[in-house]
């Protein structure tokens, strides 16, 4: 009677278990096919995410089928560790919900975008030189490189869909080539927009040659952040950049000084003004003088991408 009741028990395990895998598999399912896995991991991370399914849809129903079978089997695995199940029903309660409540709570509650809550705790990037020799991503590429212009009246028309596009692809690393005539596009531009998809190169390109951006028309979206430090008239207009996951998110963002003491924080805004620069934390960085500010909805993917320079 002893064995009946121990193999109850580890058929109880195995149907717990089983179902916890699928209930994962269905979370990241549901993430999947709202989009709102872009939100957690960078698109590029997504063709992992398709094995990750498959797999833990295979071992969830082949633990269930063991839970539910009537057939005894041998649970021993003839090695020297000490493997055991949960031996009381609260030590099974306890164990099995630090896995049910992420999952239930995955269902129940909606998707939580970073805010200033988060960026309080991480370095802010102020036009930071992500694209310096040091941090250059190399990238073998056999592809014929894409003619890039950004700062004409073509991307203004495309910024609205380089915003979408997030939700399926991810930008390709740019290349030597295409970076310098991004730079020598915005150099001899007087109106920059700042876009989406070229964000981190953009801001980069900006500090790096901060005396001859100086006085051109710059515009930028963001949310709205402050320092316990600034002044009532000072804000960053800030995004964050991911490279895998939000566990690695950083902050990269512009600051901007005008009439905007009653902004709300964590406020999504388009800014539009001329680039100086100021003093801020013992170096010199561009700030946008604000000549034109709307509140606008937060875009469909909130976060941008440091896309790096591959070299051929």
């Amino acid at each position: 009677m002893k064995k009946t009741n121990e193999v109850y028990n580890f058929s109880f395990h195995h149907l717990i278990r089983g179902i916890i895998l699928i209930g994962f598999m269905l979370l990241l399912f549901k993430l999947l096919l709202t989009g709102n896995i872009t939100l957690l991991i960078a698109p590029k991370m997504i063709r992992f995410l398709y094995f990750t399914l498959f797999v833990l849809l295979i071992l969830g129903v082949l633990l269930i089928i063991r839970g539910t079978s009537d057939h005894k089997h041998s649970y021993h695995c003839d090695c020297d560790g000490n493997h055991s199940y949960p031996t009381s029903t609260g030590k099974s309660l306890f164990l099995y919900l630090l896995f049910v409540i992420p999952i239930s709570t995955g269902f129940l509650f909606a998707n939580n975008v970073l805010d200033s809550s988060v960026a309080m705790n991480r370095t802010i990037k102020l036009g930071s030189n992500s694209q310096d020799t040091n941090q250059i991503k190399t990238v073998k590429n056999n592809n014929k490189p894409e003619k890039l212009d950004s700062t004409n009246d073509k991307n203004k028309t495309n910024s609205t869909s380089n915003t979408n596009d997030y939700l399926d692809n991810q930008p390709e690393p740019l290349t030597v080539k295409e970076y310098d005539n991004l730079k020598n596009d915005m150099l001899k531009s007087k109106i920059i927009n700042i876009t989406d998809q070229l964000y981190v190169p953009m801001m980069s390109i900006i500090q790096d040659n901060l005396p001859s951006m100086i006085g051109k028309t710059v515009s930028t979206k963001g949310f709205v952040y402050r320092e316990k430090n600034f002044m009532q008239n000072q804000i960053i207009v800030a995004r964050f950049g991911i490279s895998c996951c939000v566990a690695d998110a950083s902050v990269y963002g512009i600051m901007a000084s005008g009439n905007i003491a009653a902004l709300p924080k964590d406020k999504w805004v388009q800014v539009t003004g001329l680039i100086g620069q100021t003093q801020y934390d013992g170096g010199t960085i561009p700030m946008i003088k604000i000549k034109q500010i709307s509140k606008i909805a937060a875009p469909k993917q909130p976060y941008v991408f440091d896309v790096g320079v591959k070299i051929d």
